[in-house]
């Protein structure tokens, strides 16, 4: 499983317009998600996966008003959905390195636990590899992309609150979990942190607390900072004192919440609100993130960030009505991987050639 930082052939996005999942804010959360999709084509394509012709017509309408110019296309996309969570349902991108392949892994979508209805949902990932055309790749392990956090070089940091969790994989240790995932997405080094089980519908995914800045700044961790929660001390703790697949030590960055009396008044504050800036998503030249209303601390976020991924513009958006579902940007979507390769062509195998005889006889 490559790092975010890998170029995307496009970002994949759900359209939610379920009622009896998102209440009265169901319409709000819709425009703020025809926003996130038109931002992100800013950068690169984006397929949006509609539930019906209805829906589909709806979430035009919604892109045609946003005031965002799109540099690439947004496909919409029908096929049944119950959410937006891309990022849980979708398929997990990976490379098969041996047979120069993308593959998609189906981690089994279970409605993080049975807490919501996944009766789409859980065939999201079958859907995405069936349209990409690329191996949908198998596994009896239930788990959630959001729940993994990757370095692209064999490490990975997890949560034991929502892996090793009975409501997903009763049965499973530590090291059948480890074992799987080594063979599925090629990880040699796992730091687990504890998590905070029941806190939230995921059970404290790890896309929330910490991430990896991949090639920029290897080794470096951006950790989610909340005075009020001592499980991010925790966690910046391990990961302070944890080294990476390559034997690195790892060097946590804070990033600290927004001071809660100067957020806008649109934001619910609690702990099922995603309120913290480490769920931002990586594209194609760019990172997006949420803002909360928080001057001081939003711009702090965009410095450490700008420093963290130099040559990438920041994006800072309003979504309140998203965050308040429990979810942020990274949440709500799944990179659709570029694999590259060196191609050798004819004249390069030709000039290779020349050169090796050349250096023969001198």
């Amino acid at each position: 499983m490559p790092h975010e930082d890998t170029p995307h052939l496009r970002t994949w996005m759900g359209f939610p317009n379920d009622f009896s999942i998102w209440g009265v804010n169901l319409t709000k959360v819709q425009q703020e998600i025809a926003y996130l999709a038109k931002t992100i084509s800013k950068y690169e394509p984006v397929n949006l996966i509609v539930d019906s012709d209805t829906t589909k017509q709806l979430a035009q309408n919604l892109l045609s008003n946003v005031n965002v110019v799109s540099q690439f296309t947004i496909n919409l996309v029908i096929q049944p959905i119950n959410d937006l969570w891309l990022r849980d349902t979708g398929a997990t991108f990976v490379f098969d390195l041996k047979n120069q392949k993308i593959g998609g892994v189906d981690f089994n979508f279970n409605g993080w636990g049975n807490k919501q209805k996944h009766n789409y949902d859980s065939n999201i990932a079958n859907f995405i590899t069936t349209q990409d055309q690329i191996q949908r790749i198998t596994t009896q392990l239930v788990m959630e992309g959001g729940g993994l956090e990757v370095d692209g070089e064999g490490t990975a940091i997890l949560a034991e609150s929502c892996i090793l969790n009975a409501n997903r994989n009763p049965g499973w240790s530590k090291s059948q979990v480890e074992q799987e995932l080594s063979y599925l997405l090629g990880i040699k080094k796992f730091i687990w942190v504890p998590g905070v089980k029941g806190a939230e519908i995921t059970d404290g995914h790890i896309d929330f607390y910490a991430r990896f800045v991949g090639k920029a700044h290897p080794g470096q961790v951006l950790v989610h900072m909340d005075s009020s929660d001592p499980s991010t001390q925790q966690n910046f703790n391990i990961i302070k004192s944890s080294t990476d697949a390559r034997g690195r030590q790892l060097i946590p960055i804070p990033m600290q919440t927004p001071d809660s009396s100067k957020m806008r008044g649109t934001i619910v504050q609690g702990d099922s609100s995603a309120i913290g800036y480490c769920n931002f998503y990586l594209l194609n030249n760019a990172v997006i993130l949420a803002n909360f209303g928080d001057q001081a601390a939003d711009q702090n976020a965009k410095t450490i960030l700008q420093n963290a991924f130099p040559g990438r513009t920041i994006e800072m958006i309003a979504i309140d009505n998203i965050v308040n579902g429990g979810g942020s940007v990274h949440c709500s979507t799944q990179q659709d991987i570029l694999y590259q390769q060196v191609q050798i062509t004819k004249s390069s195998l030709i000039h290779l050639t020349i050169l090796i005889y050349i250096f023969t006889f001198i």
